[in-house]
């Protein structure tokens, strides 16, 4: 009798993006909400199933919203409210009386919003929201309760993934995540970076290479899971290790961190929501070096008013304390309200973002202008400065405009009789590229800049950072765009503003070392890879990586072998040899 051969599927590589760092093992649990029960229901049986798994989803906002009290609140807020956006009711309802199935209903509202969104990386992590909330809707129409166990290491699969979802997996042991969404900014991922989950995302169509409970190792510092891992390569990894939130005993730190070769490092946090000023405790952090203020416009239909703006700004800066916070002016695309998606959002229009706005409706920035110098006027610290950052500036001449504005506000607030910050520092964003054309008079009118590096690079090499294919393309450790980095850095230093960095490279280890090697000492970076970049810093000796740097940007290298490595390649050999902690 001939013996039966049983064949296992093969171990297979997947190359995604590192949405946020660390190393899991564990098991697959494929989360797609399915549900085809209504092909022969009338179309007002089909209107009522959807409205009632709407409201189902909206009570799992309000349940999860009372469990939590302050934890994640803004980010299920504004789950809750697209949900009951009148708007985006009637296009699903639209869509039904043209007698399709709700599944199909959600999916071409899905995909008529995809296409008003474009390509525009803020537009798309927005869309993601849109796309959460469909996958919730859909969860609740299949009325499947999820229960997974808390023991088993469980690694979550899914399109992508919303607040209100991550909320359901809290008792299970959830180690990683891998999703085909790619937006570093949707909310989904900012709850997994608050968690320390490591994410991989831009894994199109993860159903055909992941089964449910394959064993996995994510690998999320550098955006690739292995299915069905041998044990030789599980060996490799060191699973156990998480980032720790720990507070450092030496308090008299003050916002900076030491090198092995004693070259002081400021430390700053990019911060979402009011869970992330926990991480200014830490004596090493100097404050918030980027503070996102879109959460109170995603939550509201209409423009928040002065005074509600002014609560937010005076609760974020007391929760920091003598901590500074750089605010960043409002960065939406269009004339548009989040919860405004019955307009058409018009290709013409991605690229009307922050300053662009601004100049088309100056009236409503300066009510945030407005709000932010009185919060500072009327904090527990009112000595210290009013940190203001404007995003997406492209030339000067745009830089004079906003800094007009907020004059015209401290005039306005003095003539009512009102206090105003005693110190107003003015910042911008180098986001696009035709700003280097005019960087030595732009200087002149700033107080300080940070490098968004997501922003610059994907306009640099003009390329979709939301294509995850196109994104592997291009290294943010190419040689021309460090030497662009480094011109920024060096006229900035020549003319005495401050310049730090508050995009994704600096939270990266091995890229914040070389940006250390090109002068850069000014990271701001997610609360969560705090403890890997004080690591890092702690154990260089940034003379090394500055003489690495040195010779990887010179057209005739010092070093042979500069010639036949990347400058990634020559910095992690020197981490190697300094035996420099990354992790």
């Amino acid at each position: 009798m001939k013996s039966i051969t049983s064949f296992t599927q093969p171990q297979i590589t997947i190359e995604g993006m590192s949405l946020n760092l660390g190393i899991a093992h564990g098991h697959a649990y494929m989360y797609d909400p399915k549900y085809a029960g209504d092909i022969q229901l009338s179309i007002e049986q089909k209107v009522k199933i959807f409205l009632q798994a709407v409201n189902k989803a909206v009570e799992l906002c309000d349940s999860n919203i009372a469990i939590r009290q302050e934890q994640n609140q803004e980010l299920i807020l504004v789950q809750k409210t697209l949900l009951q956006d009148p708007a985006w009711q009637q296009r699903v309802i639209d869509k039904i009386d043209d007698n399709l199935i709700i599944t199909h209903a959600l999916d071409k509202v899905l995909e008529d919003i995809d296409i008003a969104f474009g390509g525009d990386s803020f537009w798309h992590a927005r869309f993601q929201e849109v796309k959460g909330i469909t996958q919730l809707v859909r969860q609740c129409l299949e009325g499947k309760a999820i229960y997974l166990s808390e023991k088993k290491p469980i690694v979550l699969c899914a399109k992508t993934i919303s607040p209100v979802e991550m909320m359901q997996f809290d008792q299970a042991n959830l180690v990683a995540m891998v999703v085909e969404d790619n937006s570093f900014l949707s909310h989904g991922m900012i709850i997994a970076r608050s968690r320390g989950i490591p994410v991989v995302g831009g894994v199109i169509e993860l159903k055909k290479f992941i089964n449910n409970h394959d064993e996995l190792l994510v690998d999320g510092d550098l955006g690739r899971i292995y299915v069905r891992p041998p044990s030789a390569v599980i060996a490799n990894y060191d699973t156990s290790k998480k980032p720790q939130f720990s507070k450092p005993s030496d308090a008299a730190n003050n916002g900076t961190v030491i090198s092995r070769d004693g070259t002081p490092v400021h430390l700053l946090i990019n911060a979402n929501l009011s869970e992330d000023l926990e991480c200014l405790e830490r004596s090493t952090i100097k404050g918030v070096g980027l503070y996102r203020t879109e959460i109170p416009f995603m939550m509201s239909e209409r423009w928040p008013d002065v005074e509600t703006q002014t609560r937010l700004y005076l609760q974020v800066m007391n929760k920091a304390k003598k901590k500074s916070v750089v605010f960043r002016a409002l960065d939406v695309g269009g004339d548009k309200t989040f919860q405004s998606l019955h307009k058409s959002f018009k290709n013409t229009q991605k690229g009307w973002r922050n300053s662009r706005f601004t100049l088309q409706r100056p009236s409503l920035i300066r009510l945030q202008l407005r709000a932010m110098i009185r919060a500072r006027a009327s904090c527990d610290y009112p000595d210290l400065p009013l940190h203001i950052m404007f995003p997406m500036i492209s030339e000067a001449q745009e830089m004079r405009f906003v800094r007009a504005l907020i004059q015209k506000e401290l005039d306005r607030e003095k003539n009512l009789g009102h206090e105003v910050p005693k110190i107003i520092r003015i910042g911008a964003m180098i986001e696009v590229p035709s700003v280097l054309f005019q960087l030595n008079q732009f200087l002149d009118l700033v107080d300080f800049i940070s490098i968004g590096s997501n922003d610059l690079f994907q306009f640099f090499y003009a390329i979709d950072r939301a294509d995850a294919v196109m994104s592997r393309r291009y290294d943010f450790l190419s040689k021309a765009f460090m030497q662009m980095l480094k011109t920024i850095i060096d006229q900035a230093n020549a003319k005495n503003v401050s310049v730090s960095l508050c995009g994704e490279m600096a939270s990266r280890p091995l890229e914040a070392m070389a940006l250390l090697g090109i002068g850069l000492r000014h990271f701001s970076i997610n609360p969560n890879s705090v403890e890997a970049i004080e690591n890092m810093v702690q154990s260089l000796d940034i003379w090394s990586i500055q003489d690495c740097m040195s010779d990887c940007l010179s057209d005739t290298p010092f070093a042979y072998k500069a010639a036949h490595l990347s400058i990634r390649e020559r910095v992690m050999e020197l981490a190697q040899i300094q035996q420099t902690q990354l992790s």
